[in-house]
């Protein structure tokens, strides 16, 4: 028998059911039957990944009562690895406003325009009331939304990419329509340069990813003042991605103490726009700067499942109502490949957990 690797689970001592637990410098673990799982459905699973059942999977992690019970890794992944988390990065964005809020540097009722006096000349801006929940919910009617065709102009690091989405105007009223928008979280990025006097990324290491234990990170950044991409330039570990789902999970607090606002993750994951469109068969509905999909069965409350998604088939998904997180990497083009973890959560590892 081959030894086994570094990141292989070994069984807990004794288990309790999470609730006072955090992660330190790495996750605890147990063997999914310790902690309430289906041994064999999760042996199966494991076996399945490993005969490559989903080919551009590269990693799929479980966590479950705060116990890594899985954790597979493929295609040159592995625990330490860098994986750019595409969209990830808008609702690691969206928590880190709640830093802020909670740091009373921002309220969601703020106006933008009061941000940004060196962009007054631009009506976009100072004309039609954009607010940061509108940016938050991603219903700020800014021309520049992922439909709009200008996303490549992001690639030019040096251009001023606040002013290129200030001045693709608004095609409707603030708060009118949703509409799936990377730019938002870039202005948000910008706010919290104005409002904490450093780049995001430098915000995010102190106030955000130093409390959680994340100590490795990379975001790659543009301009003005090396503002990150916030919408889709972030990377992280797999497991420090369970970290951030585990700030979901918990409320938003870490050894009980709160990292963002009061109520922040309520507000994150309340329905602001419903009906949003479908991944294959998932329907969509959108809070702010978080997924909310269809409920899974035999959860204790909703059954809600929230999720954190980028392209290529980067997830972080979490179900309150079974204490769950699952984290997912992967090089998905098809759309089929980019919701298979969303078909392993719903057919399998659900199932799997009481």
């Amino acid at each position: 028998m081959s030894a086994p690797t570094p990141w292989e689970i070994t069984p807990a001592a004794t288990v309790d059911d999470g609730t006072t637990y955090w992660p330190d410098t790495r996750w605890r673990t147990a063997l999914p039957g310790q902690v309430g799982m289906d041994s064999a459905a999760m042996a199966t699973l494991s076996r399945d990944v490993r005969r490559h059942r989903w080919p551009t999977l590269r990693s799929l992690l479980v966590v479950h009562h705060g116990y890594l019970v899985f954790n597979e890794y493929l295609r040159g992944a592995h625990p330490d690895s860098l994986e750019q988390v595409e969209g990830v990065s808008a609702t690691v964005t969206g928590m880190l406003v709640g830093v802020a809020a909670r740091e009373g540097m921002v309220d969601p009722q703020d106006g933008i325009a009061q941000f940004f006096p060196e962009y007054a000349d631009l009506r976009s801006l100072t004309g039609y009331g954009v607010r940061v929940d509108h940016l938050l919910a991603m219903r700020s009617c800014l021309g520049f939304d992922d439909d709009s065709g200008r996303l490549g102009a992001f690639n030019e690091y040096s251009s001023d990419w606040l002013r290129l989405i200030f001045e693709s105007g608004v095609h409707d009223a603030p708060g009118e329509r949703w509409g799936y928008s990377s730019s938002s979280a870039i202005v948000l990025g910008g706010i919290l340069h104005a409002v904490t006097g450093e780049p995001a990324d430098a915000y995010a290491r102190r106030a955000l990813f130093a409390p959680l234990g994340i100590s490795r990170f990379a975001w790659a950044t543009g301009q003005p003042n090396g503002l990150p991409h916030m919408g889709l330039g972030l990377s992280l570990t797999p497991p420090d991605m369970a970290r951030i789902g585990y700030l979901v999970l918990r409320n938003g607090r870490w050894h009980d103490t709160p990292i963002v606002a009061d109520g922040w993750i309520d507000q994150m994951r309340q329905r602001i726009s419903p009906a949003v469109g479908k991944w294959s068969t998932y329907s969509l509905d959108f809070g702010r700067m978080l997924w909310i999909l269809p409920p899974v069965s035999g959860a204790a409350d909703s059954g809600d499942v929230l999720a954190a998604s980028g392209g290529g088939g980067q997830w972080i998904l979490v179900v309150p109502g079974k204490d769950l997180v699952v984290v997912a990497t992967g090089e998905a083009v098809a759309t089929a490949n980019f919701v298979e973890p969303l078909d392993v959560l719903y057919d399998i590892v659900a199932p799997a957990t009481r």
